[in-house]
């Protein structure tokens, strides 16, 4: 596949996502207003733009499975982009514990926005060919 189709499935998966998000966060959002159920509702937040790093990543990925050799993770990026990221997303919202971190970092919705699109995007960075 020439990279000018890969750019152009890529731009057309990445706001074809996006509309998605926009019509299922909507849906998802009054779900949660009518059961009074707002569990999946914050976890589809703190996850939802996960895969737009994974689209933007992409290309680099296709490009390492075309090479030979044995896949390796690259621990740097688990250790202090992944895990942090994680930390960020999961507390105070989905596990009930005290955050070490500032309110106004947690409580920033478009702090979340970047960390979910960093932690899908060094999620398949992290992959490599030896």
């Amino acid at each position: 596949m020439n990279s000018k189709n890969l750019v152009f499935m890529q731009s057309v998966a990445f706001f074809g996502y996006l509309v998605f998000i926009s019509l299922a966060t909507v849906k998802v959002q009054g779900t949660a207003l009518v059961t009074e159920n707002f569990y999946f509702y914050i976890i589809f937040s703190q996850f939802v733009y996960v895969p737009v790093g994974i689209l933007l990543a992409l290309p680099a990925f296709l490009k390492k499975c075309r090479e030979e050799g044995q896949w390796k993770w690259k621990k740097r990026y688990g250790i202090f982009i992944l895990f942090p990221s994680l930390y960020v997303l999961l507390v105070p919202y989905v596990i009930p514990v005290d955050s070490i971190l500032p309110n106004l970092l947690i409580t920033n919705p478009s702090v979340s926005s970047v960390i979910q699109v960093l932690c899908g995007y060094f999620l398949v960075k992290g992959f490599e060919k030896e």
